[in-house]
């Protein structure tokens, strides 16, 4: 049996994170929300807790008060609220022009009373032509400058008004949509982001013009693309189609795909609702076979987590595995059998080494010589 464990960056590092589980819970009705009842439901079909729970707001139509009902729902799930803010009505020059500040300044005092902890994700898949926002939607005057200003206008706003529970999430569509979008060009800067993430979905045959990908044909060009932003990544919105192809062998391979090539990824939220025909069959359970496949490759992620013997580093806790004078030096707190697998952002194998047995205590390891951008896997044979 071999079990791959994934360590943190070198020489930059990207804080290790443990891999969390959201999803967007769906519920009965064509407007659900994840209320108590629905965010159980959905744990209950996965067997698992839930760290992150999706919600949509619109701008002008859900105030702080309406998203707050959700807000003590996850809070009281002990998990954390991400905010899908959809600028519906608005223009990126508008938002840039200030024409939303009153809402979008009331809602930052609310975000700031309440106290806890919630992500925010505004102008959310702006290299599509289907928002208000969005770089490729005809005749809507968005660019790629503009868009990334009206982001940093939106947390200028929470800056003045001293916010400081809120995670910013910028987040880009696995594709591009329309005329002059791009997957990272309305990126709004480092200061502005505190995690980027990628929404996609395989769409299999339930549409006249689309046909079944796999995993990787749907986020490996976005994934590749964020590779030198050094932000954590995470999958905001994901699904598949049973239409056209083998849906549980599709999550499958996409929790694979986490533990090999996508390791940077440290969350996946699944959106688990199915829509009229103009859309397609997203929710979990749409076949036993496919809860079945999420909940094993929960349980994959966990297990290969569990076993890790490396502690954190660089922004992360202690200086157990690092860089230095042309070696790698690793702290474990067990006996390993291992090697060592040097890899890049875009998840291509630099370099291995051979199998070695390590004892508890501090290793160093050949290696050869790394640039801010790569990452180390610990693959653990037993």
């Amino acid at each position: 049996m071999n079990k791959k464990l994934f360590l943190s960056m070198c020489i930059a590092p990207v804080a290790a994170m443990a891999f969390q589980v959201g999803a967007w819970v769906g519920g009965p009705g064509q407007y659900p929300q994840p209320t108590q009842e629905n965010v159980q439901a959905f744990q209950d079909l996965q067997g698992t807790h839930l760290d992150l729970i999706s919600y949509f707001a619109l701008f002008n139509i859900n105030d702080w008060n309406a998203t707050e009902e959700y807000a003590n729902v996850a809070k009281n799930n002990g998990s954390t609220l991400v905010v899908t803010w959809m600028a519906n009505g608005y223009g990126a020059q508008d938002l840039v022009d200030g024409k939303a500040d009153e809402y979008i300044r009331d809602y930052a005092k609310g975000v700031k009373n309440y106290g806890e902890e919630i992500w925010l994700r505004p102008l959310h898949e702006a290299n599509g032509d289907w928002y208000d926002w969005g770089v490729g939607k005809e005749g809507a005057g968005n660019t790629d400058a503009n868009v990334a200003e009206a982001f940093r206008h939106i947390v200028k706003i929470f800056r003045e008004e001293n916010v400081e529970n809120v995670k910013w999430v910028w987040t880009t569509n696995a594709s591009n949509a329309g005329k002059g979008s791009t997957l990272t060009g309305n990126y709004p800067g480092d200061e502005y982001v505190d995690y980027i993430s990628i929404d996609g979905y395989n769409w299999g045959k339930c549409q006249s013009w689309s046909s079944w990908q796999t995993f990787t044909q749907v986020f490996k060009k976005a994934y590749n693309a964020l590779a030198n932003i050094d932000k954590p990544l995470f999958i905001a919105e994901i699904s598949s189609s049973e239409l056209g192809g083998n849906k549980a062998e599709w999550i499958t391979d996409m929790f694979e795909h986490f533990a090999t090539d996508f390791s940077r990824v440290f969350a996946v939220m699944w959106f688990s609702q199915s829509k009229e025909a103009n859309e397609g069959d997203w929710a979990l359970n749409t076949s036993q076979a496919a809860v079945d496949a999420w909940k094993a490759g929960i349980a994959k992620m966990k297990a290969l987590e569990s076993n890790t013997a490396i502690k954190p580093t660089g922004r992360a806790a202690g200086n157990s595995f690092r860089l230095q004078d042309g070696k790698l030096y690793m702290q474990t707190d067990k006996a390993l059998k291992a090697s060592v697998v040097q890899f890049d952002y875009q998840g291509r194998i630099l370099w291995q080494s051979a199998v070695q047995h390590f004892t508890p205590g501090v290793h160093a390891i050949d290696a050869p010589e790394a640039n801010s951008r790569s990452i180390y896997k610990l693959s653990i044979k037993q």
